[in-house]
């Protein structure tokens, strides 16, 4: 665990003296302004050069003196800083002007972009230096009091103990400091951003605990170790010009587990984000383009940061041939662009790729391109074109490429490639799931999964499919009605309940799903497997289970995400906390059910994507009923569209929904669950009248447009729910939306 930073830099106390410019205004490129735009902008130095001027005091002789002209000329030299320089760029080239053209012994440099983020003040860059900074370039001390500047951030939010301030939202500012600094572009955007997506929708009583919560919450959602959150509340005392807050928190404070050692630490800072798309048309294109992302990232120097959803297109130049199965990934790399694109074409030879006798844009098991490469423009001929010449009018890698990387900024016509984006998708594009040999389109349609409890303790049909041959008889009943998939589970998670030995639970449920392939009438249906164990997980795969669904979220067995990722199926997410003994304890949420749950989701997807699990085989589960009070779980409802958005482009997605989970699939699972029984009249009501409950509440969930499955015990009152509200709300969707502008 990184130990604690006091971010306030303390020079030696035998340089008590100071030579320093300060305000120092150039115009140059440093990143991207608030529009994504790598265009030249304004940027502000101040340099700090602490020293000892004894001798220059006394003598009055220049060569004793540091020369702030010198230094001045030093730093404003950079402005001639070519396209594509960033701030951390900036800031290291004018600390390396003061101590090696101005031979400083201790320097402190703050760099700052005032038109980098719309609702900024500035985006900045805190340094300090020494000569011994750079005589070695393994001293881990060189960046031991670096940190990013996110400062003036304006908002709005109820804040406050008196009742006027509980009626209407009041203006804060708040300002960031963050270590280690994270200085690209796309990561200041998504902490500045979900800062103040925090704040907004908060309602606090006081700025301690808006503070601490906005703490939290960063360090929850992004790979930092540490932060300090400045918050001002003009408006608090009248004759004062704001009373503020200041808290400095750390991941131990709160017992969040410590950033794991990942490679793109040993990448920094020469890696370059690149955006590899990649497609497949021959063989099991879903697992064929799984195999190369896998391969990718087992590269030394490849670190694979984000995938894609998957689309399925009809091909394109050469249009009799099969349909595509089309995704993109984001990685980072120090891979030169040939040494990359050598690699890249290994991959697809190890994949199965044959180009011998198939003609240009012909058939191919996979395809792996280089899109962009950072901000280069690369130019060999027929070798290799960066960025890729047709990327504007190929909507199958831009849909993919702005799911995961929107902002990227194309080198060529200085615009965010979202912005390529056509008016509508082609109409013979869909965003898909592939399981097997099943491929599904998300938005086209809601689906039905129903429950399969081998269990005696479940709490609505506890004992009831502990046969096998009564459980098949549901099931048979369940495909009849129209179920679109079956969920087997073998350990019940309600509240209270007991764990059972792994050898039972795998027991239970390997019978059922061997029973259910064999039988002719069940044999064809998916089978999602309900567990959290990684063994019990790996059995069902192997016996013909094609999705897992994991109620804690890979929290409760580190193998587990492992495994599905090795495996290569659809993993079901579930939002959980503690188990199911300890979930009732853990069923406050201090920033609200709603933003506390997005943020661990948040958290949860990111463990998952490092794992190695694509985003296109991930679905998202909100745990209704899981660590939630009855009020919880209906504000969880109501507030689904913050979770992931509309995933279809009729229905807008609400303003804050979450980025990071944006367009994700979402199940939803409140089948006579407890809370809905006590909104009944009589809670005691027989399974018919909770049945008619769940439907109501499925309803209600549709007309978000967020949710695509719901898991429920009874499948035909659920199809005909999901017809009625398809045949409103989806009448010709097809799954694809535009990105929000960021």
């Amino acid at each position: 665990m990184a130990s604690l930073r006091t971010m306030t830099t303390i020079p030696p106390a035998h340089l008590r003296d100071t030579v320093a410019v300060r305000g120092l205004e150039v115009r140059m490129h440093a990143g991207l302004d608030a529009w994504g735009r790598a265009l030249p902008q304004p940027v502000h130095v101040d340099a700090v050069l602490r020293t000892d001027v004894s001798q220059a005091g006394h003598s009055d002789h220049l060569p004793y003196s540091h020369n702030y002209g010198v230094l001045y000329r030093a730093i404003e030299a950079l402005q001639t800083s070519p396209p594509g320089t960033d701030l951390a760029q900036v800031a290291e080239g004018a600390a390396r002007a003061c101590v090696q053209t101005c031979h400083a012994p201790w320097a402190e440099v703050q760099v700052r972009l005032p038109r980098a983020l719309l609702r900024a003040q500035f985006v900045g860059l805190h340094l300090v230096r020494t000569p011994a900074s750079y005589a070695s370039e393994s001293d881990d001390s060189v960046s031991s009091h670096d940190y990013l500047m996110l400062h003036g951030l304006d908002m709005f939010a109820i804040l406050g103990v008196n009742p006027w301030e509980r009626l209407d939202k009041q203006r804060v500012v708040m300002d960031l400091d963050v270590w280690p600094p994270r200085t690209a572009p796309d990561a200041y955007t998504a902490l500045a951003r979900d800062a103040c997506a925090c704040v907004e929708a908060s309602s606090f009583l006081t700025i301690e605990s808006l503070a601490t919560h906005v703490a939290h919450q960063l360090l929850q959602a992004h790979p930092i170790e540490q932060v300090r959150v400045r918050i001002d509340k003009p408006s608090a005392i009248m004759h004062a010009q704001c009373s503020r807050v200041e808290v400095v928190r750390t991941r131990a404070f709160f017992a969040l587990p410590p950033l794991e050692e990942q490679k793109s630490a040993s990448l920094a800072p020469a890696a370059v984000p690149v955006a590899l798309a990649l497609g497949a048309n021959l063989g099991d294109r879903a697992a064929n383009l799984h195999e190369a992302v896998r391969r990718l990232q087992a590269h030394p120097q490849i670190d694979v940061v984000n995938t894609s959803f998957l689309y399925e297109t009809a091909p394109m130049y050469l249009t009799e041939q099969p349909r595509f199965l089309n995704g993109a990934c984001k990685i980072r790399t120090t891979l030169s662009p040939h040494a990359l694109l050598q690699v890249c074409q290994q991959v697809e030879k190890d994949v199965g790729r044959v180009k011998e006798g198939v003609p240009r844009n012909g058939p191919r098991a996979v395809d792996v391109d280089i899109v962009l490469y950072g901000h280069d423009i690369v130019e060999d001929g027929e070798h290799l074109i960066v960025p890729h010449p047709r990327l504007a009018e190929r909507p199958f890698v831009l849909y993919p490429l702005c799911d995961i990387w929107p902002e990227a900024i194309h080198p060529r016509l200085h615009t965010p490639v979202r912005t390529l984006l056509p008016p509508a998708p082609p109409p013979d594009m869909a965003r898909v799931l592939a399981w097997g040999p099943h491929l599904w389109s998300w938005g086209a349609r809601t689906l039905v999964m129903g429950i399969l409890n081998a269990t005696p303790d479940s709490f609505s049909d506890g004992g009831r499919h502990m046969d096998v041959d009564r459980a098949m008889t549901t099931a048979r009943e369940m495909v009849q009605a129209g179920v679109h998939i079956l969920d087997v589970g073998g350990q019940s998670t309600a509240p209270g309940r007991s764990e059972v030995p792994v050898e039972e639970e795998m027991a239970r449920v390997l019978r059922l799903i061997l029973a259910l392939r064999a039988d002719p009438v069940t044999q064809s249906v998916p089978i999602s497997i309900d567990t959290y164990r990684a063994d019990v997980a790996r059995a069902a795969l192997q016996a013909g289970a094609t999705v897992v669904n994991d109620v804690s979220g890979g929290t409760r067995d580190l193998s587990m995400l492992p495994l599905v990722s090795a495996q290569g199926c659809p993993y079901i997410l579930m939002h959980m906390r503690g188990d199911a003994q300890t979930m009732v304890h853990h069923s406050t949420y201090e920033g609200g059910v709603v933003p506390d749950v997005t943020a661990e989701l948040e958290r949860a997807m990111e463990r998952a994507l490092a794992a190695g699990i694509p985003r296109w085989n991930v679905i998202l589960d909100p745990g209704i009923g899981f660590a939630k009070t009855a009020q919880g779980n209906l504000a969880l409802l109501r507030g689904l569209g913050m979770l992931t958005g509309a995933p279809a482009g009729e229905l807008a997605a609400p303003s804050g929904a979450s980025r990071a989970l944006r367009h994700m699939p979402l199940l939803l699972g409140v089948s006579r669950k407890r809370f809905l029984r006590e909104l009944l009249e009589q809670p005691d009501a027989d399974e018919a009248q909770r049945d008619r409950a769940t439907m109501a509440a499925c309803a209600a969930a549709l007309s978000t447009g967020c949710v695509d499955i719901i898991r429920v015990h009874d499948v035909r009152s659920a199809m005909d729910t999901v017809r009625t509200c398809d045949a409103i709300l989806r009448p010709t969707k097809s799954g694809l939306a535009a990105p929000e502008a960021l």
